[in-house]
């Protein structure tokens, strides 16, 4: 999918099949199965701009339709953190990381 969207130096094309995939949904079963939809998360990269991260939202159910909506780092962390992964990027954004160094354990206690 794609979606062209605007920034300070002109217009930005969002590629789900060039960009860089950071999570992709578990796929299969049938459209009404338990994996018939799904949110993917991605990165641009692109010279001389920030990077963007995304989320795709898609599913296999007949009339639903596919969105991108691009989002901050601080979401991309949050959707990685909860599915038990971690943005290594950006490691002094890890918020989530100092506050288990105080004790909290998962995600949703923050």
């Amino acid at each position: 999918m794609k979606k062209c969207i605007q920034s300070e130096k002109g217009e930005i094309l969002l590629d789900t099949d060039r960009d860089a995939w950071l999570y992709l949904a578990p796929r299969g079963g049938d459209a009404g199965g338990a994996f018939g939809r799904g949110r993917d998360l991605y990165l641009h990269e692109e010279e001389g701009l920030p990077d963007i991260y995304y989320i795709h939202t898609w599913s296999m159910v007949p009339g639903e339709d596919e969105q991108i909506q691009p989002i901050s780092i601080v979401s991309a962390e949050e959707f990685l953190e909860s599915r038990g992964l971690v943005l290594a990027a950006y490691p002094e954004q890890r918020g989530s990381e100092v506050l288990r160094s105080y004790g909290y354990g998962i995600a949703e206690e923050f």
